[in-house]
């Protein structure tokens, strides 16, 4: 194989990979996203460019929505009914290091969900270290058992489907991986190959090299496409959590830069003074450079003075768009309530969030689902690798299908709301140990039911509560 043969992707690989790059940028934000998305204005000197660059900065909703959806996910631990497999030792020393680095098997999973949720899929491969063990007890003592390793979409250079005839499903029958170390992994049902680019002394490259190769005992390629959310479209490849959101935080990154603009260089006063005549001296004048300056027979209307510069206006309409659109994002993503992004004044509704959150406890058990059957994949693999296939068959995951979304920041505000409008001491002191039982959870229950007879015993002015103020005098 040429090395332009061993380089060669995927169209679909062709057609995306800008995308999922500017996806991982968004969703790692820093330098690399602002060196991305802070273009120069044609007028713009290059140095006011540099300078825009470096005095940026990114508001990273991809980051949050991603970390904030995970964390639902791996709220509550999934339950597991592995049978045999569970009291298998080699099995026990991969739920403690699934990928050979060290890494958990339930943090492996959490993680790569979160991968998928960037870029809407990541393939898993499921290998065996290659070698002959006669006896599993060799196994067992040289710690060799099938692991997992995590590809995104751009470590994933080709792949070939063709339909079984015997069972009319699409079999992957060939795939080019692109490790970490720059090794070109190829496999095919019944055989692997890993092949390298020569470095030459002076820096440049060699001829495409075979660098190992082996059988694959399995007749199928062990490995699959771990998805986020299904995409109607292609069953194989996802729908990212970012795909929107990461072009409105370039656009919010920009409207920021613009911003810091004004402020720099509208927002401060500029010095005015008369021209100076021919032979006259300047001494007088110091400070603010450059200075503007106007005809000196202009009388008292031409004394020295300062121009201010009106930047509220347009910062304000920059604030404003900013929060226009991080409310879109939270509204797109269903998670409105629970970052309080609502515009109203008014408390929301009961049904209101509760809408929200049927849409949002919706998306999560899809992606749940898709992270059960992740994990069963990755286990028929490792039973197979094992010639243990008889295990897999009673395997049992359950993932939760609710999930703690309501907001303590929405019920809270809405709490303090009610107490205002409602004219009632009793309804206040209510309200008062409601926000104690939400805010405070894990208190003691002696030390709640201490509060509880403070707030009893308080005076309430329910003046104060509602924030007006009385005029003493009248």
């Amino acid at each position: 194989m040429d090395k332009d043969e061993l380089k060669k992707k995927n169209q679909f690989y062709k057609d995306h990979v800008n995308m999922w790059t500017f996806w991982e940028t968004a969703y790692e934000g820093a330098d690399a996203f602002i060196e991305m998305v802070i273009k120069q204005h044609p007028r713009e000197t290059n140095a006011n460019w540099l300078t825009r660059k470096e005095e940026a900065m990114v508001f990273n909703f991809a980051e949050s929505i991603v970390d904030l959806f995970n964390f639902y996910l791996t709220e509550k631990a999934p339950i597991r009914d592995l049978g045999v497999l569970s009291n298998d030792p080699l099995w026990q020393m991969f739920q403690k290091d699934c990928d050979l680095n060290g890494t958990n098997f339930d943090v492996f999973l959490n993680e790569k969900q979160k991968v998928a949720a960037i870029f809407g899929f990541v393939g898993i491969l499921v290998d065996k270290p290659p070698g002959i063990r006669t006896t599993k007890q060799e196994e067992i003592e040289g710690a060799i058992y099938p692991y997992c390793a995590a590809y995104t979409p751009l470590n994933i250079l080709d792949w070939k489907l063709s339909r079984n005839r015997d069972t009319s499903r699409h079999d992957l029958v060939f795939l080019k991986l692109l490790d970490s170390d720059g090794k070109y992994f190829l496999w095919e049902p019944d055989k692997w190959k890993i092949w390298e680019i020569e470095k030459l002394e002076n820096g440049d490259e060699g001829e495409a090299v075979l660098f190992d190769e082996g059988e694959n005992p399995l007749n199928e390629i062990p490995f699959f496409w771990m998805i986020n959310i299904q995409s109607a479209i292609d069953p194989y490849f996802g729908v990212s959590d970012i795909k929107e959101i990461s072009k409105i935080q370039a656009s919010i990154t920009r409207n920021i830069s613009c911003g810091e603009e004004v402020i720099n260089y509208a927002g401060f006063p500029q010095a005015r003074r008369p021209k100076l005549l021919e032979g006259e001296s300047d001494n007088n004048v110091s400070g603010i450079t450059p200075i503007l300056e106007f005809d000196p027979e202009l009388g008292d209307a031409g004394k020295p003075d300062w121009l201010e510069a009106a930047c509220a206006e347009p910062i304000e309409s920059i604030i404003k768009w900013i929060a226009m659109k991080s409310a879109a994002i939270y509204d797109m993503k269903h998670i409105s309530g629970i970052h309080a992004t609502a515009q109203s004044k008014e408390a929301r509704s009961g049904a209101a969030l509760r809408a929200e959150f049927q849409q949002l406890n919706s998306v999560l058990v899809k992606k749940n689902e898709n992270l059960t059957e992740a994990e069963l994949r990755i286990i028929q693999l490792w039973t197979k690798w094992q010639n243990q296939k008889d295990f897999f068959k009673k395997v049992n995951i359950t993932r939760p299908k609710e999930f703690s979304i309501d907001d303590l920041s929405i019920s809270l505000e809405n709490t303090f709301k009610a107490m205002k409008i409602v004219l009632s001491d009793k309804f206040a002191r209510l309200g008062m140990k409601n926000v104690v039982k939400k805010s405070m959870p894990d208190m003691l229950d002696g030390d709640r039911n201490l509060v509880n007879k403070e707030i009893d015993d308080a005076t309430i002015d329910m003046n104060e509560l509602r924030g007006v103020k009385l005029d003493k005098e009248i």
